[in-house]
């Protein structure tokens, strides 16, 4: 509006010193004229030296955690900036790091603050950048393109010890998978040592190099934990934060950072979209990747935990260690967790309790047996504080 009722101004003024010929009016027209140019032209000259950097130390974050953003803006040349606002356009819900600055020759730089609300992908940039002239006629953006992403993990909560349950221990020793009990493979070769067995010697090897070859072994990789992660469409409810597909993921989370700092290894399959399966391997670390999977994890799936085929590759583990974690109270998925244990085998159940979520309300009424440790997990719930529960319950 202001450059519209200028240029209305200067049109009307422009015809009245024409028709009167009066000569202050012409001044007055030239020196309008002037400043509708320099208001124009300035602030495309000073957007030039206006430089803007973002910097993040992104770490590993998890939900919950604080972050600090410092942002800098530098101008070079001439041609000051009294007016230059900053503006996010990040999609990083109630955070917006802008703000409005008079730039001179001296380094601005401000830190802003905030927490990570939600794990995922989270992206801080573009930056729109826009300079406005003393008069504010005219103003300038441009769009900066520095962007730094991060990935927030899911929230570690400190967890009941669910390496020591109780249908896990005989005397005084835990009944998980160790690695005598699994035969050893042959990783490869080397020259022979004396004192090598014969039947290391690897024959046919040494007969084409000339020399004696010894195998050498390693040690099958096992798993002492399964994680079986329900994400199936159909059974979550909540919104954000207090909603079961958080809860499931941060429990999975939790369970896996605890079996891991006891140098152990998990596995983790998912009746997501993409029927997911994560194995331990030995060239990464196995942690870092159901961590990462979980961070993006959705509960996209159209497969019910009943029809997955888990329980398939689940009945053929040896020495089976698996813990569910579910909301939904179908009780065929019971059966056949029933169904695919083994003598030996352990059962940890969280069963998320979806009516506390918002949910309908479901009064499972299905009954685990003795012999499987039990976890209710409630909205708001300490994860810390929850009771392992060994008899046969009712839930309700």
């Amino acid at each position: 509006m202001n450059k519209v009722a200028l240029a209305v101004a200067l049109g009307i003024l422009l015809g009245f010193t024409y028709l009167t010929g009066y000569r202050p009016a012409y001044a007055f027209s030239y020196a309008l004229c002037l400043l509708f140019v320099v208001a124009w032209v300035w602030p495309k000259i000073a957007i030039r030296g206006i430089s803007l950097s973002r910097r993040l130390d992104p770490g590993t974050p998890t939900v919950g955690e604080p972050y600090e953003e410092v942002i800098e803006v530098r101008r070079i040349g001439w041609v000051p900036a009294p007016w230059v606002e900053i503006r996010d356009l990040g999609q990083i819900p109630d955070y917006q790091p802008g703000r409005v600055i008079s730039v001179g020759g001296e380094l601005v730089s401000w830190k802003s603050r905030g927490v990570y609300r939600r794990r995922g992908w989270m992206s801080f940039g573009p930056t729109l950048v826009s300079v406005r002239e003393p008069f504010g006629l005219f103003n300038q953006e441009v769009k900066t393109g520095n962007r730094n992403t991060v990935l927030v993990y899911p929230r570690v909560r400190p967890i009941p010890d669910l390496m020591t349950p109780s249908a896990q221990q005989v005397g005084s020793s835990q009944s998980l998978g160790a690695w005598a009990d699994y035969p050893p493979d042959t990783s490869g070769v080397r020259d022979y040592v004396t004192g090598d067995s014969f039947g290391r010697i690897h024959w046919p090897l040494s007969t084409r190099h000339a020399r004696l070859m010894s195998k050498t072994f390693e040690q099958p990789l096992t798993t002492d934990l399964w994680i079986l992660l329900d994400l199936d469409r159909n059974v979550h409810c909540g919104e954000g934060e207090e909603s079961t597909v958080e809860y499931a993921v941060s429990l999975a989370a939790s369970m896996a950072s605890q079996v891991h700092s006891r140098g152990r290894q998990v596995g983790l399959i998912a009746n997501d979209s993409r029927g997911t399966v994560l194995e331990p391997h030995r060239a990464v670390r196995q942690d870092r990747i159901i961590l990462d999977y979980l961070a993006v994890a959705t509960a996209d799936g159209r497969t019910p935990l009943t029809q997955t085929l888990a329980w398939d590759r689940i009945r053929r583990l040896p020495r089976r260690a698996i813990a569910v974690i579910t909301p939904s109270a179908d009780e065929a998925w019971v059966r056949l967790l029933q169904a695919v244990r083994g003598r030996r085998s352990s059962m940890i159940v969280f069963f998320l309790d979806g009516a506390s979520f918002g949910g309908p309300d479901q009064n499972p009424t299905f009954d685990l047996g003795q012999d499987v440790d039990l976890y209710v997990v409630r909205k708001g719930d300490d994860f810390a504080r929850l009771m392992r529960t060994r008899d046969a319950i009712r839930i309700g």
